[in-house]
């Protein structure tokens, strides 16, 4: 029989291994590669996953992992040495599943472990019996690999430790030749280097993508290590006020209709024309129970629905930059100086790893949160190096999320560009009625703009993010069919659930799909499903 054809790809140059990476608690890496579609329907795709600590040897050190399942993409790989650099491989594979049997292996996260064993005893050409070290670990049928030659067996004796053909001549599948072969790795031919026995690979797509990854802890695993520093457990500088935040997060925003005053400004002036404040929740035409209606005030929530109302009027979006009290340390500090660098690239002064960490706001697409900020005299002083500006304002903003001091503040001008960055100075926290938290007011000074700060590369605007979308892969088969292919879908940032998604999809040979309410429609004589990231 001749060799069977290896799998195809809906975009033929990206083939194998997608990106490594690492999974950020020491361990282990998450691997994504692009999906095979087989040609022949008598064979069924598989991948193959290689990896090793040295480039060259990615392939020759054999197959690590085995994924059977042939639309899974995604896979994992763990138990590796933290700080070692690995280079991984992803190879689609097309295996005959009535001479294979790989869904016995065994199984480690979803992957299954290749067998291999040693070959006991000699055997020649013509042998149908192979013993084998570890045969519990092959598939009760399959095929196996020994130096260039393809062996399918049936069965396997347990007690007597082999592999067992049948009395029809299994040796030499697909077009390899039956040889002898020695313990020693002799074949009649040639010496191989180990006289292993190893489930056949399959007929894979033979590419050399190769990708780079190292294993290391990032937040919020850490290693306790001289080389990388420690963790500190907690913050011991700052006050935990997360309890406070999470019981902050997510307040209903203010709906503006029913019984309140949809102009914010007659609602903060106090205007009364007919209402009352706190309105009416779960009317009758619905919003969580018919014929459910409720009266009064929420303080909690209500106070931080008007401070959000208020802050929309004279508040200004500006990025959080909330500054690190714990993790990693800095390699800046060390035992003879045990304050951090100021000018560090790695900490910017902080002492950990990073130095800051940005904060993306839920309730804006941007990201970013509604600061007040007062009326500040603006000087120009002179001190020893020269002019420095001056620049203090007061301010505040909602309960959440929680700032501190050290954290500090991008602020934009008009037109969108960085005016300066700003460090938070202290901050007051105030409670209101029945211990409810407040706003919080704080000042803030400007930050000269060769300060390393500036450096710290943050997200200015998210809401400018789209993401795309995947379909499966459809085809129409017969002659002037449509070969295997996808289509890609665009959404932006507001797209929560796939029936929002009205619209066309990628053009993708010679031809789109339209969308209605998440579903692709057919066109052209076929039709896709989208993939969810």
């Amino acid at each position: 029989m001749s060799r069977a054809p290896s799998p195809i790809y809906p975009n033929p140059p990206f083939k194998g291994l997608a990106f490594a990476n690492s999974n950020r608690d020491g361990d282990g890496v998450s691997l994504r590669w692009f999906l095979g579609v087989t040609p022949d329907s008598t064979f069924q795709v598989a991948y193959n996953i290689y990896y090793s600590t040295i480039r060259e040897d990615v392939f020759t050190e054999g197959i690590k992992f085995i994924v059977i399942d042939p639309a899974q993409t995604d896979g994992y790989v763990k138990g590796l040495t933290p700080g070692d650099t690995y280079y991984f491989a992803v190879r689609g594979t097309l295996y005959d599943p009535t001479l294979m049997d790989l869904s016995t292996l065994p199984e480690v996260d979803g992957c299954k472990v290749p067998a291999e064993g040693m070959l006991l005893s000699d055997i020649t050409d013509t042998d149908l019996v192979i013993p084998v070290s570890d045969v519990d670990l092959f598939p009760s049928f399959g095929l196996i690999q020994i130096g260039a030659e393809l062996i399918a067996y049936q069965n396997k004796d347990l007690g007597a430790g082999t592999l067992v053909l049948d009395g029809y001549t299994r040796r030499g599948l697909y077009g390899t030749e039956p040889r002898l072969h020695t313990t020693d790795g002799y074949d009649g031919v040639r010496t191989y280097d180990n006289p292993f026995v190893r489930i056949f690979r399959g007929f894979d797509d033979g590419n050399l993508s190769v990708v780079l990854e190292t294993i290391k802890f990032e937040y919020p695993n850490y290693a306790r290590t001289d080389a990388d520093g420690y963790r500190t457990p907690t913050d011991l500088v700052t006050t935990d006020l997360t309890s406070s935040e999470a019981d902050q997060v997510d307040f209903p925003s203010f709906d503006f209709a029913g019984f309140r005053r949809t102009d914010p400004v007659a609602l903060l002036r106090g205007d009364c024309v007919g209402s009352y404040y706190g309105g009416e929740h779960f009317c009758a035409d619905g919003y969580g129970g018919v014929g459910n209606r409720t009266r009064g005030l929420g303080i909690d929530d209500f106070n931080n629905q008007r401070e959000e109302v208020l802050l929309s009027l004279t508040g200004e979006p500006v990025v959080l930059i909330k500054r690190l009290w714990e993790g990693i340390q800095c390699s800046c500090v060390i035992k003879t100086r045990e304050t951090p660098e100021h000018r560090c690239s790695v900490c910017f002064g902080t002492g950990f790893v990073t130095g800051y960490e940005q904060y993306y706001n839920p309730r804006r697409s941007d990201g970013r949160i509604l600061v007040h900020f007062d009326p500040a005299v603006e000087d120009l002083i002179h001190m020893d190096a020269g002019l420095e500006s001056e620049y203090k304002p007061n301010s505040w903003t909602l309960s959440t999320p929680i700032v501190k001091d050290r954290d500090f503040l991008i602020r934009f001008n008009k037109d969108g560009t960085e005016e300066f960055r700003y460090e938070i100075l202290n901050v007051t926290r105030n409670k209101i009625l029945l211990n409810n938290v407040g706003g919080q007011k704080f000042a803030v000074t400007r930050i000269r703009k060769t300060d390393p700060i500036y450096q710290w590369r943050a997200f200015r605007n998210t809401a400018t993010m789209p993401s795309t979308l995947m379909t499966t892969i459809g085809s129409v088969s017969g002659p002037g069919g449509i070969p295997p292919h996808v289509h890609t879908i665009v959404v932006n940032e507001n797209t929560v659930s796939l029936v929002q998604v009205n619209q066309t999809t990628g053009e993708a040979q010679g031809h789109n799909h339209p969308i209605i309410n998440g579903i692709v429609q057919t066109a052209v004589g076929h039709s896709h499903d989208i993939i969810l990231p």
